[in-house]
């Protein structure tokens, strides 16, 4: 039987036909480091004699992970959300919690060949799908696991690695912090025309999420950028002329701007980039603005936490003069008061 030091040396070796090879390189470009942190994906350092290792600089990130377990070794992605010297405090992950839970929620398809599963208080859990990653999981010592399980007597290392890829926008996704790169039901009792209301009223009555949860729940994130949007709005134009959550043909926009007789509709998303953002609310905000056949919003606008990158803006541009749609993205700035 292999040690783990020995699967991680094989897979070590291996992985220079892969593109988990150029982990390191990776990390390099989007943590803007001045060098690799290694030449390989696991070291010395990392691979420990108790049965576990992940990839060299993984400790204060999603980490490529492999381990025993009671029905094989697991392979995939991790986060250790236990202190230590190189992770003095658990609240440098919240970030990355909230980055991985964005994923689960818009884009379930990256993980439907995962499974997940956790360990807190030296128990681990029951293996299930991969779920949103909630507050009760953010405990010093809680270890997260996505991935796979194979037999520890037939191990197949391309299977290792071409998951590792397979894993990588996740992890890129995740770890990107500068970020350049639900159903609805239709009602034949449905409002059928645009209603303007004003006023903080409309709220959705999600505003008591603690902070830990404004910082890794998707749903109260998204309340977390509506209300700082709605102040700034407020603070620009006055509250009558700002409204919330307004009905239009059985369903509600976010935020939504009066200016004169002039109206902007805002749809917010928590993707972890412009361009996710612009992807996940396209659809949604051109039906909203056009749908009956009749032009409700004069401008309309995406907004997310995250900045803009060149190509994405010049994506806007062209289709604001191919297409003539008044189409913009808004960053929102989650500072102001």
């Amino acid at each position: 039987m292999y040690t783990i030091k020995q699967i991680a040396e094989k897979i070590n070796n291996l992985s220079v036909n892969y593109e988990i090879g150029r982990l390191q390189e990776i990390r390099k470009s989007i943590k803007n480091l001045s060098r690799k942190a290694s030449s390989t994906i696991f070291n010395n350092e990392t691979i420990s004699e108790d049965g576990w290792a992940f990839h060299y600089g993984g400790r204060k990130e999603l980490q490529f992970n492999i381990g025993y377990e009671d029905e094989g070794i697991r392979y995939g992605i991790a986060l250790s959300l236990e202190t230590s010297r190189t992770l003095p405090s658990i609240e440098i992950l919240y970030p990355k919690l909230l980055r991985l839970n964005s994923l689960i929620a818009n884009e379930p398809e990256l993980f439907a060949d995962y499974k997940m599963w956790f360990w807190q208080g030296g128990k681990r859990s029951e293996i299930t799908n991969v779920f949103e990653i909630d507050e009760s999981l953010t405990k010093n010592g809680t270890f997260i696991f996505v991935g796979k399980i194979m037999s520890i007597n037939e191990i197949d290392f391309n299977e290792i690695l071409e998951t590792f890829d397979n894993l990588l926008k996740i992890y890129i996704d995740v770890e990107n912090e500068s970020n350049t790169g639900i159903a609805e039901i239709d009602s034949e009792t449905a409002q059928d025309n645009f209603i303007f209301r004003s006023g903080k009223a409309n709220l959705p009555q999600k505003t008591n999420y603690n902070r830990i949860q404004q910082q890794i729940n998707v749903d109260a994130r998204h309340s977390f950028l509506q209300e700082k949007l709605y102040k700034k709005l407020v603070f620009a134009f006055g509250e009558k002329n700002v409204g919330l959550e307004n009905p239009i043909n059985g369903k509600k926009i976010d935020l939504v701007l009066k200016t004169k007789d002039l109206f902007t509709f805002y749809e917010i998303k928590t993707a972890n980039s412009a361009k996710q953002c612009i992807r996940e609310a396209f659809g949604q905000i051109l039906e909203y603005t056009y749908f009956e056949g009749k032009k409700y919003a004069d401008k309309i606008v995406i907004a997310g936490e995250y900045p803009i990158d060149k190509k994405t803006k010049n994506y806007l541009k062209f289709l604001n003069s191919e297409f003539d749609l008044p189409i913009s993205y808004h960053q929102i700035d989650i500072n102001f008061r």
